[in-house]
């Protein structure tokens, strides 16, 4: 047996669709379903109930899916215990946010490695749910993500408990005009189509756009010209003029001052959310007697965070 069949077979189990789970692993999704089989062939009884939309697990698939993460745990746990987590590199495992690596990363790993000499980081980046995968699978020590009541996240916070690092707003921006004034602008909704670069449905940011959108006494009348969740596209699309875009405040503050974006809302428009630091007891000890100790201890200083 793979620990990569393992390691498929808890993707899937947490994101019920076998195309989201094989682009999560970055494998075609025939040969995702093949590894899929090939566990099931070696258990030799039926995981995954693919007569069903979505697929769902089978009873047999409950159980072994808490025995599965088990297994991956312990082999991780071992790795990082005997010093063979990797040949080249031993860094940190660290999952990052997208939208938190040029504003908070560079200033947390600053501020942690004066606390810490000789820290190492092996960094990833991607969108939050495959953060929450990794973590949940052993495949990364640390995640650093946005955390909102609007978006409920399934991490089990007793085995991998969070420190707060700071707070962020998302915030609706357009390009500004000649004055400063936003050339979209969100209470314009009941004259005409506003054009909204959005984020997939299915990303973090984008359930929080939807929130947002959907608890609206009258929802706005949107026009969707682009979709994707890389952030940094949306920004660069909303100084082009492309339409309003949800982003967050510190990205775009610097676009703000120098009048090339402009609120396009009120702060009903407007939401707060967490940026958190998620890891397993466990695993901190493993890494670094002090690490999560030290993190805890960061929080209550001035972090380059708001």
């Amino acid at each position: 047996m793979d620990i990569e069949w393992l390691e498929d077979f808890l993707v899937l189990s947490d994101m019920s669709s076998f195309t989201r789970a094989a682009q999560a692993r970055n494998v075609t999704q025939s040969a995702f379903s093949r590894r899929i089989r090939s566990l099931e062939d070696w258990i030799g009884i039926a995981l995954v109930d693919r007569d069903t939309v979505p697929p769902r697990l089978t009873m047999a698939g409950h159980l072994f899916r808490d025995a599965a993460r088990e297994m991956v745990r312990q082999l991780q746990d071992t790795r990082i215990a005997l010093g063979h987590r990797s040949k080249v590199f031993s860094g940190i495992k660290l999952f990052v946010a997208q939208s938190l690596i040029q504003q908070t990363l560079p200033a947390w790993i600053e501020q942690i490695s004066r606390r810490i000499s000789g820290l190492k980081f092996d960094i990833q980046a991607g969108e939050t749910y495959e953060g929450v995968i990794a973590l949940a699978n052993g495949r990364c020590d640390l995640l650093m993500a946005y955390h909102s009541p609007l978006v409920p996240m399934s991490i089990d916070e007793k085995m991998s408990p969070s420190i707060t690092l700071g707070s962020e707003r998302l915030v609706p921006v357009s390009q500004a005009d000649e004055f400063g004034s936003p050339i979209h602008q969100l209470n314009e909704s009941r004259l005409r189509h506003l054009p909204l670069l959005s984020y997939p449905p299915e990303t973090f940011f984008g359930r929080i756009c939807n929130g947002i959108i959907r608890f609206r006494p009258s929802d706005p009348n949107f026009n969707i010209i682009v979709q994707t969740a890389n952030a940094r596209v949306l920004q660069t699309l909303a100084l082009a003029g492309m339409g309003i875009a949800w982003l967050p405040e510190r990205c775009v503050a610097d676009d703000v001052a120098a009048r090339k974006l402009a609120l396009a809302g009120d702060d009903e428009w407007r939401v707060k959310i967490e940026i958190r630091l998620y890891a397993s007891h466990e695993r901190a000890r493993l890494l670094n007697a002090n690490l999560w100790d030290n993190i805890r201890d960061m929080k209550h200083q001035n972090l380059a965070v708001r």
